[in-house]
């Protein structure tokens, strides 16, 4: 397998599995269009094996301002073990902002493709 290949995480048996934060472009998008999207990223990483955590799907109990929204999910991304990078993610602000924050605090950043293909 080539270094540029990588798909489901290493297991050892009875070991949880790694925990994903899902990244990418919400902010002013068709929101049916967007959580199908992250809804099907993220069936397919769990089918891979991993934990995920869809900030689509996250209980956001606030003002519903951007603001908030974004500390809801930085938040989520803290218990995250890596960030999973959707290929949207240059168009989102706040998808930028989560992979600088993960990147600086040492939590492993990869693009959905490095995920899921063989």
């Amino acid at each position: 397998m080539d270094k540029e290949q990588t798909i489901a995480p290493v297991k050892k048996e009875n070991a949880p599995a790694r925990k994903v934060y899902l990244s990418g472009k919400i902010t002013g998008t068709d929101l049916a269009e967007t959580r199908a999207k992250f809804a099907k990223a993220q069936a397919e990483l769990m089918n891979a094996g991993f934990e995920v955590v869809n900030p689509m799907a996250l209980p956001h109990d606030h003002d519903k301002s951007w603001t908030s929204y974004m500390r809801e999910c930085i938040k989520a991304l803290m218990d995250c073990d890596e960030l999973c990078l959707l290929p949207c993610h240059m168009a989102s602000r706040g998808a930028r902002i989560e992979a600088r924050l993960a990147f600086d605090l040492g939590i492993a950043v990869r693009n959905f493709v490095n995920f899921v293909e063989p």
